[in-house]
């Protein structure tokens, strides 16, 4: 089985032990259960539904004996949030945590331990399915993501979201499965975890710029759907910068974004807001020569992928006769 380390924390998923560097620690049974459930759906919301039927195994569990468990293991780091709670929602467990497989003496050794694995736990479904001739050529991660993309542009939000979650737990660390599950969050209006999902790679550290950029555009049209629109702005603007030169199609969908708001601004404070945009994107701006650099196949593409659709946000078109476009913000 396998081994969680998170902080100083040594944790025995199939012993139920805790340990801080060499020391074992107490932990409940129940405690260590719920510890368990959480570092396996880490970066997930779980409902405190779930975690009472994994851990008591049968729903009739009174909610505030789930609280208490989760008090005694937020001790374990006072410092650090390990458990974040959900209102209405439930519990997603937080800190950077690493899995570690235990030792094998050989190869082969591992390769009939994890074959034997795979063979006990799902031995009931292999027996009704039909015999396969061949591996699957995408491994479940990535064919997850795959349905979950082509259910997206169908609208089937939940099956989306279904299949990114499943995604996620196969992958924790992709970054695309995180902005899509993001993406679906917002379009069901679930924003709390719409904005938990984009705020997680935004402050990734070993983030990209694009995906960096594109968190930054999620949480800017968040932002927007609160009517917060000076942070939408800034939002947008810190997104278009991180792609200034690098995404030329993208930037251009950036950049009117930030004229998008600029004109849902009061007009009293248009002149204002353009000045403090145009400051900010003084260093990162477009060059006047950007149409140049695209090709007219990647024109067309780029044309074909920035048409109105059902899912894109325009926030108004100009109707008091100011006119704010990229050429302005260039």
């Amino acid at each position: 089985m396998a081994e969680y380390r998170f902080l100083s924390y040594r944790f025995d998923c199939q012993t139920h032990t805790l340990k801080q560097g060499k020391q074992p620690l107490e932990l409940r049974p129940k405690a260590a259960k719920v510890l368990s459930y959480l570092l396996q759906h880490a970066n997930t919301v779980v409902s405190k539904q779930e975690i009472i039927e994994a851990v008591w195994g049968h729903p009739h569990v009174q909610e505030h004996r789930l609280f208490q468990l989760i008090s005694e293991l937020r001790k374990l780091a006072p410092e650090q949030d390990l458990i974040r709670t959900y209102p209405n929602q439930g519990y997603s467990w937080q800190v950077k945590t690493k899995v570690v497989l235990p030792p094998s003496r050989n190869r082969f050794a591992l390769a009939a331990s994890l074959l034997l694995s795979v063979s006990v736990a799902s031995g009931a479904y292999l027996n009704n399915q039909p015999a396969s001739t061949s591996t699957p050529t995408l491994l479940p991660a990535l064919s997850a993501y795959h349905k979950a993309i082509v259910a997206f542009e169908h609208q089937k939000y939940p099956q989306a979201q279904q299949w990114l979650t499943f995604s996620l737990q196969e992958n924790p660390e992709s970054i695309e499965a995180q902005l899509l599950l993001a993406e679906t969050l917002l379009q069901m209006n679930e924003t709390a975890q719409a904005q938990h999902y984009a705020s997680q790679v935004v402050q990734h550290t070993a983030v990209n710029s694009y995906y960096f950029s594109q968190a930054s555009d999620l949480l800017s049209r968040l932002s927007v759907s609160q009517a917060r629109f000076s942070e939408a702005l800034n939002f947008a603007i810190q997104g278009q910068q991180a792609i200034d030169q690098q995404a030329i199609c993208s930037a251009v969908v950036m950049r009117q974004r930030i004229a998008d708001l600029i004109i849902a601004q009061p007009e009293s404070l248009q002149s204002a807001t353009l000045h403090s945009a145009t400051a900010q994107l003084t260093h990162g701006s477009v060059p006047t020569n950007t149409a140049q650099n695209i090709n007219s196949q990647q024109s067309e593409l780029c044309k074909q992928l920035t048409q109105p659709g059902p899912t894109s946000m325009r926030l108004c078109t100009p109707s008091s006769g100011v006119h704010i476009g990229r050429e302005r913000l260039a």
